[in-house]
């Protein structure tokens, strides 16, 4: 009887310390996620009667769950008519891609470039920037537009150095009719990327089917361009990824082999090494929780859209209700693992929220004087997009 206790206290000792340890693990994780994340962003002043807005370099200081604002201004926008604030791509340092009616300031003064007129031939991803060239020796059946024949690569390497490569991403399949089709023919990339420690680019293309959408993921190595490698993954019924949800290099993001996309109200991952495809409820349901809405009811649905990326850190915006109008909660994940918040309120009041969902910090922006967006302070994390 007596041994028979002990073998029992010493089962419960050990189920004990397992589950210690588990929990212990999964703190240790948060931790780390956590540990000296600092993700920079842009915030927009009005200046002289309202004809210019100054963008000026803010950090989220995830670990500290403090938003601090500098006096570093990054570039000026004279505002005209049909004036957008944002620049078209920045990756959170010293590299900006910018409209005509920006001018960059301090040391961002040589590394942006200025774009005079939109082509929507250029797509900027991490540490690529790729030119599309057209075919212009042919045309389509119908005669609407020329194919797309080839790509200008302009790679950064880790060195400091440019390398320009020239491919074509074409890739011949059929439909649910077997007509032929050729993915990148007609439309730019969902999505580039050049990971410049091992050399590999990305492109991703999208294309509907009938009865289905895919994603087709074109990689190849900046030593041995020619050699490309296609792989179709099919994306599962639940994610909605066409319409105003089609993704772009303006709207998804990749991070490591998880590409994130739009999905109606909610948000989706595609895991591009296993080829498959998820809805992230647990992100969408984070999301949702953290901020108790009010009774507005807006005319447009309120999705979840990815706004940021920095050092793989996933930012995301979703539109809340207040009892008078619509607000913006940002928030913060790195492994699908929530670090925190910032809630944008209609009253020029930020909330800190930290990964427990608590307020951490008010802060009052209501004499900044800052530029807003439909009534709300308008912010731009580091992004990437098309020219």
């Amino acid at each position: 009887m007596k041994k028979i206790f002990i073998l029992i206290v010493g089962l419960m000792l050990l189920l004990s310390s397992c589950d210690s340890g588990k929990d212990s693990k999964q703190v240790q994780v948060k931790e780390s996620e956590k540990a000296q994340v600092v993700v920079p962003f842009l915030t927009y002043y009005n200046n002289k009667e309202g004809k210019e807005v100054i963008a000026k370099l803010s950090y989220w200081d995830l670990k500290n769950n403090k938003v601090n604002f500098t006096d570093k201004v990054v570039y000026t926008t004279f505002l005209n008519v049909n004036s957008i604030v944002e620049p078209i791509m920045w990756d959170g340092n010293k590299k900006i891609v910018s409209f005509k009616n920006s001018t960059p300031d301090n040391e961002y003064k040589n590394s942006t470039k200025v774009i005079k007129d939109l082509r929507f031939d250029t797509i900027y991803g991490r540490n690529i920037e790729a030119k599309k060239n057209l075919d212009i020796n042919r045309v389509n059946k119908d005669k609407s537009f020329y194919p797309n024949k080839d790509y200008n690569l302009f790679l950064n390497n880790e060195d400091g150095s440019i390398i320009e490569k020239k491919v074509a991403f074409l890739f011949k399949t059929k439909d649910e009719n077997s007509n032929e089709i050729v993915i990148g023919e007609v439309d730019i990339p969902s999505y580039v990327d050049y990971n410049n420690k091992i050399g590999e680019i990305t492109f991703i293309f999208k294309y509907f089917f009938q009865t289905h959408s895919s994603l087709f993921v074109a990689k190849c190595n900046a030593d041995n361009i020619e050699k490309i490698n296609w792989q179709e993954i099919r994306l599962s019924k639940e994610i909605i990824a066409g319409g105003g949800l089609t993704p772009y290099p303006s709207t998804s993001v990749l991070i490591g082999s998880k590409y994130y996309i739009q999905s109606s109200l909610s948000f989706a991952e595609v895991d591009l090494d296993k080829k498959q495809s998820r809805i992230l409820d647990d992100v969408s349901k984070i999301c949702r929780s953290i901020v108790k809405e009010g009774n507005f009811v807006p005319d447009y649905p309120k999705d979840i859209k990815p706004v940021g990326i920095y050092d793989d850190i996933l930012i995301l915006n979703i539109p809340v209700s207040s009892d008078t109008g619509m607000e913006y909660l940002i928030c913060a994940f790195k492994n699908n693992i929530f670090l925190g918040a910032i809630h944008l309120r209609y009253n020029d009041m930020w909330s800190i929220i930290d990964q427990n969902k608590k307020i951490i910090e008010e802060i009052n922006v209501k004499d900044k004087n800052l530029y807003k967006e439909f009534n709300l302070n308008f912010l731009y994390f580091p992004f990437y997009g098309v020219s």
